[in-house]
């Protein structure tokens, strides 16, 4: 079987099928695309930029950051600069960060902009590489030729098969973290197998053309880089990164007509809980299921045919689903290959470098992980623990006497099993003490008991895994003294943990000490036996050494506390800008509160961020105070929801987001309603509807625009200083406003621009009020008119923003410029009223160019009450592009645009008109 000599070979084969598309991800609501050619420049770029920091041959680099292109060529361009990776999760703090900074002797750390690095540690921001550049030529021991480019060095030394590549820590908080070492030989040794079988079929995948799978996998775990990296780069695939929420894993699947999906056993149970969910909403989930378990013994590809409903939700082509990271339960497997998807289960650890097995996706069975592979050997020890041994085993633990194999070279893994008849593996359970939860994190007990050190009123804390049908969740059993509020004790002590390290559920002891052994060990199993115990009702008699449990105690996410409706209230009292004194059940949020649309966008996504609950945010509108948080105490809980809350529900794997698209990636694009239900205008943007517009607008439009409004345009110049697409935002008179940018601007860009539409004027066709039928289809001509004619798409003022949001990326990543007015309304000539925040949540997500506008003179053309234009003289001046950045407070971003406006309108004097300077509307 033929290896690699080293990981730098993934490189040099991205010179294969350079145009193909090697990653998609979002940023903020746009969508981004980076080439095997470009992904393979920035690399080699980044590695010139390392060694420019002072990156020496061997020496430690931190990486943290958002999944992405740049974190690829983060680890691929230390590994081609002669350093050694050292991955960090980008939810650990600077503590942990300390720690790994001085575990490791690491001299440079890459991260975002305004990250704060360890003491001692140089910085280098991720993705900002530069024009160097280092050629990945010549073989260990030996200095290339020069390369190309102006890099500090441009000459590469091969690594040797033994050559560290990586080194992973563990996440512990208070003990000191241990780094797993892994080599060059040990990676592309345990990938060996996988590339064989791939290279066999090679010539009818490649025909395949580009293979998209969404994945959610961490690119800080090696399961991560190994199904998003290294195997998609030898095998051509297109790998697209989304955050791990169930709604943005099937709008990501349907838009990009992804294959399949790599993720962790708890996203996939919450898809299969979404697809669930959409089917009850439609009443045919019975039906459905029914049918489902009638041929579940039928081939995949017949499976497929006999279930519309359920592929449609994930595009047609949406065919594998590849789980690692914990144990896949055997009923979520069933659910899934019930509907025809194939499913694949890998087993390893980071030790392994990391895959052990993987499963045949073709025989179908269920708890199994598969046959080990080929390369390495696989036997049950003592107690049936499995143990490994092969070139793929980590050769130790940096900085640690501690033997990582036995004399013969078999590595503990820690994990029970037992192969079945055919050689197939199954893992039965964990050995050792550590809790693999149901995303596939390590948690390490001890961390989370020194979490509960010095909290009021806990003399002791014992942390063990508690065992569900969903995975192992993380939970606590007390001790306290008599009067302590548990919840409050565990709602301290995870106020000080990792979201992945939190408490989900607790039980209180109440005997004075837990059972021990005769050396003064806490005994865990009795512990446990005693808790499964109490579970069933004759055990809940019995137990008298227990009391109750937080509600959700076995369930995964976040247990619902007495501190929800007060971290809910909170929140919306932020929002809203009012005492929480002043939120009464009966308060309705729109109403009684004023939030606009673009507040109830900021509420869900801080609800979604902080207690991990998603919200329905077509009904946030119409919903009260009390209504809602009722919804979010159920959904914590896992009881049924309010009636009309039906679709609140916790959110996948809570904790803190990665960017800002993933704050805003929860957008439930897909969401029921009644039969208003906000639509974006996909189909004018086909090449008939395209060119029908461009005709009329080089021919009618321009013509009545330079006819009666006789236009003056100022600061064309602007535009050339940064490349299209552009979001202009400008003040707003009249309807006759979007005809000067349609009607004056560069032909090149004047077919291009797409209008935002109010939906004040058709609510009943948007679903924002009741209405007869009549009505409906009156509304509806008249909407599809307008978007045909003019390219609008809607914006509405209650509820479904994101949806406009999401859209407005969409038109981005075409090539189309976006034209707001965030005024909301026709404000008489010579005023300019405040702008409303949401333009600056646009400016932000969008990463467009802002470039402000002024406009006069068009209200006199075209008065609202008029339908024919009248003859008069206008004025659209055009001010310099802003830049915001993605992290600038919406508020701030709206107030720098508006500035740029009205200093645009100071400007105007000169145009012959009168002067602007009276004010109005509240300027």
């Amino acid at each position: 079987m033929h290896q690699r000599p080293h990981l730098l070979t993934y490189v040099d084969d991205l010179t294969r099928r350079g145009s193909r598309t090697a990653f998609i991800w979002r940023d903020g609501v746009r969508w981004r695309r980076r080439s095997r050619e470009q992904l393979r420049r920035r690399i080699l770029a980044c590695a010139a930029r390392l060694q420019a920091a002072g990156l020496r041959r061997g020496d430690h680099v931190l990486i943290q950051g958002p999944d992405g292109a740049d974190w690829v060529e983060t680890l691929l361009g230390t590994l081609v600069a002669g350093g050694v990776a050292v991955p960090i999760e980008i939810s650990s703090d600077g503590t942990f960060m300390e720690k790994v900074a001085r575990a490791s002797g690491a001299r440079l750390m890459v991260a975002p902009a305004g990250t704060i690095p360890p003491a001692g540690v140089g910085m280098v921001p991720l993705g900002q590489w530069g024009n160097g550049r280092i050629e990945p030529r010549g073989v260990a021991g030996q200095t290339a030729p020069p390369g190309v480019g102006a890099g500090p060095r441009s000459e590469w030394i091969a690594p040797a098969p033994g050559d560290r590549a990586e080194v992973l820590f563990t996440s512990g908080t208070t003990g000191d973290p241990k780094g797993v070492v892994l080599t060059h030989a040990n990676i592309v040794s345990d990938f060996a197998p996988l590339e064989h079988v791939y290279h066999r079929y090679a010539r009818f995948i490649d025909r395949a053309g580009e293979l998209r799978f969404v994945t959610t996998l961490p690119l800080s775990h090696m399961f991560g880089q190994a199904i998003n990296v290294f195997l998609p780069l030898a095998m051509g695939l297109t790998v697209v990164f989304v955050p791990a929420r169930p709604r943005d894993v099937l709008e990501a699947a349907r838009l990009h007509k992804a294959w399949g999906l790599f993720s962790v056993p708890r996203l996939i149970d919450l898809l299969a809980d979404e697809i669930r969910r959409t089917l009850r909403q439609e009443g045919r989930l019975e039906s459905i299921e029914r049918r489902a378990r009638q041929s579940e013994r039928w081939p995949f590809y017949l499976q497929a045919l006999l279930f519309p409903r359920v592929r449609r939700q994930f595009g047609w082509r949406f065919r594998l689903i590849v789980s690692g990271g914990a144990p896949l339960p055997a009923p979520v497997q069933q659910f899934w290959e019930r509907f025809g998807y194939l499913i694949i289960q890998g087993y390893g650890l980071t030790e392994t470098a990391p895959i052990v097995a993987v499963s045949n996706p073709f025989e179908r069975r269920a708890g199994s992980v598969g046959k080990p592979l080929g390369n390495q050997e696989v036997r049950l020890g003592p107690g049936g623990e499995v143990q490994v041994r092969g070139p793929n085993v980590t050769p130790g633990y940096l900085n640690s006497g501690t033997a990582h194999a036995d004399a013969d070279g078999w590595f503990a893994t820690g994990d029970v099993g037992e192969f079945d008849p055919h050689g197939h593996l199954i893992i039965r359970g964990r050995l050792k003490d550590v809790i693999v939860t149901a995303e596939g994190e390590n948690v390490y007990p001890a961390d989370v008991e020194a979490a509960f050190d010095g909290i009021p009123g806990v003399r002791e804390v014992v942390v063990i895994g508690h065992s569900s049908p969903k995975g192992d969740t993380v939970h606590a059993v007390l001790i306290l003294e008599p009067g302590i509020d548990p919840q409050a004790a565990v709602g301290a002590a995870n106020g000080r943990l990792q979201p992945k390290q939190r408490v989900r559920g607790f039980t209180v002891w109440q005997e004075n000490d837990f059972p021990r052994t005769p050396t003064g060990k806490v005994r865990k199993i009795a512990l446990l036996a005693a808790l499964a115990a109490a579970e069933t009702p004759a055990g809940q008699a019995a137990a008298g050494a227990l009391t109750g449990s937080s509600a959700g105690s076995g369930a995964p996410g976040p247990a619902a506390t007495s501190t929800t409706p007060a971290a809910f209230r909170r929140i919306l009292a932020d929002i809203a800008r009012v005492p929480a004194t002043d939120l009464k059940d009966g308060t309705r949020l729109v109403e009684g509160l004023g939030l606009g649309s673009l507040d109830l966008v900021e509420l869900t996504v801080a609800i979604e961020e902080e207690l991990g609950v998603g919200l329905p945010e077509e009904t946030l509108a119409t919903s009260t105070v009390g209504v809602l948080e009722r919804a979010i105490v159920a959904a914590l809980a896992g009881d049924p929801p309010p009636i009309g809350m039906s679709s609140v529900g916790r959110t996948s794997i809570p904790g803190p987001p990665s960017a800002a698209a993933s704050r805003l990636n929860g957008a439930d694009l897909t969401a029921p309603g009644r039969r208003g239900v906000l639509r974006m205008p996909r189909w004018i943007r086909g090449r008939i509807a395209r060119a029908s517009r461009r005709l009329l607008e080089e021919t009618a439009y321009r013509l009545v625009v330079h006819v009666f409004g006789r236009p003056e345009v100022r600061g064309l110049e602007h535009l050339q200083s940064v490349r299209p697409p552009y979001l202009f935002v400008a003040n707003h008179h009249s309807y006759f406003d979007t005809g000067l940018f349609k009607g004056c601007l560069p032909r090149p860009l004047r077919g291009r621009i797409a209008p935002a539409m109010t939906t004040r004027y058709h609510r009943v066709y948007f679903g924002e009020t009741e209405g007869g039928r009549l009505r409906y289809w009156k509304e509806w001509f008249q909407v599809k008119l307008v978007e045909f004619l003019f390219f609008t798409w809607p914006l509405p003022e209650t509820a479904g923003v994101r949806s406009s949001l999401f859209y407005a990326g969409e038109l981005a990543d075409a090539g189309d410029s976006l034209l707001i007015f965030p005024e909301g309304r026709h404000v008489p000539e010579g005023t300019i009223e405040p702008f409303r925040k949401g333009i600056g949540i646009f400016a932000r997500e969008l990463r467009l160019p802002v470039v402000p506008a002024f406009i006069e003179g068009t209200g006199r053309v075209l008065p609202d009450d008029a339908y024919i234009p009248k003859f008069g003289r206008t004025t659209l001046v055009l001010g310099p592009p802003i830049d915001i950045p993605p992290d600038l407070d919406a508020g701030e971003a709206t107030a720098r645009i508006e500035a740029a406006v009205r200093a645009l309108r100071q400007n105007s004097g000169s145009s012959g008109f009168p002067s602007s300077s009276s004010s109005g509307g509240g300027t």
